[in-house]
């Protein structure tokens, strides 16, 4: 009797869960909210700017899967253009496996706009925001992902700048690990180069409020730079066309930079963040660890 009640309360549960998922517009899929054995143990992996490189995205991707991290996210670019649903259909066909088995969570970069292709593909739940602009958490984890990409305001005053200090004022000391990913860099060697903007309106507001690592694409190379106790990752090495990295752009002592295809795996353990910078034949660029303030 009670073995036959258990399993009725179990299909009761699962019910309830699929019907508030219905009503909320999120589909209802086991991985959605999937999280590791140890709530401050956490793996997620990043890259961006796949656009038309199809063969090199089809290994990052294979080599993603086989990491088995809890998430991914893109940092913009996921095709080159968004207009064009054919480019839309490749991309289902090489990140349908691993959309599956992972949620993702992408960026809107500047290649993304037009039709509704990146919209359609963006169907995981997150807690704050739009579309556009969100976040969520994963155990003592804080993510946010920001719409930077040479077509929105993102400034002082825009509805986006608002709710990122709001969102940032809300988990100032509650969160361990806060990670910020994004499109257009605040700071790159690469072709697109350093951009002021960013550096005025959004750096100040990460230094305040304690973000760890903050991970951009837009420049197709891999870049990292510490700047005011933050590292800022350059990861747009997903299969468009490699831009030269000049180090004379900018960088500064410590910095790291290849002109390379490559994604980045992200190990947080407690107050430890290793991140792991892979090229995509598998061969590690660097490996370097930050910890909590």
């Amino acid at each position: 009797m009670n073995r036959r009640v258990s399993r009725r309360t179990l299909l009761v549960a699962c019910a309830a869960a699929m019907g508030t998922a219905a009503l909320i517009g999120v589909p209802f899929r086991a991985h959605a909210v999937k999280q590791q054995p140890d709530a401050k143990s956490l793996r997620f992996d990043v890259y961006g700017d796949c656009r038309d490189g199809h063969d090199v995205h089809r290994k990052i991707v294979a080599r993603i899967i086989a990491d088995k991290p809890a998430l991914v996210f893109q940092t913009g670019d996921l095709v080159h253009r968004g207009t064009d649903d054919s480019l839309w259909k490749i991309y289902d066909d090489i990140t349908g496996e691993m959309r599956k088995k992972i949620p993702l969570y992408p960026v809107r970069g500047n290649h993304d706009f037009g039709g509704p292709g990146y919209d359609q593909r963006f169907t995981e739940p997150y807690a704050s925001g739009t579309k556009n602009y969100y976040s969520l958490d994963r155990g003592n984890v804080h993510f946010i992902v920001l719409d930077v990409d040479e077509h929105e305001e993102f400034g002082p005053g825009t509805p986006q700048y608002k709710w990122l200090v709001s969102d940032l004022k809300a988990f100032k000391g509650k969160a361990q690990h806060i990670f910020v990913f994004f499109h257009v860099p605040p700071y790159s060697i690469g072709s697109h180069g350093m951009n002021p903007e960013v550096q005025e309106k959004l750096c100040p507001l990460f230094d305040e409020y304690g973000v760890r690592i903050v991970f951009c694409g837009h420049d197709h190379n891999y870049y990292r730079t510490t700047r005011k106790g933050i590292a800022y990752v350059v990861t747009g090495g997903g299969g468009a066309p490699l831009y030269d990295v000049n180090p004379d752009r900018g960088a500064i002592a410590g910095d790291k930079f290849e002109k390379v295809n490559h994604y980045c795996t992200v190990d947080v353990k407690g107050a430890d963040v290793t991140v792991q910078a892979v090229r995509a034949d598998g061969t590690l660029i660097e490996k370097f660890t930050v910890s909590s303030k």
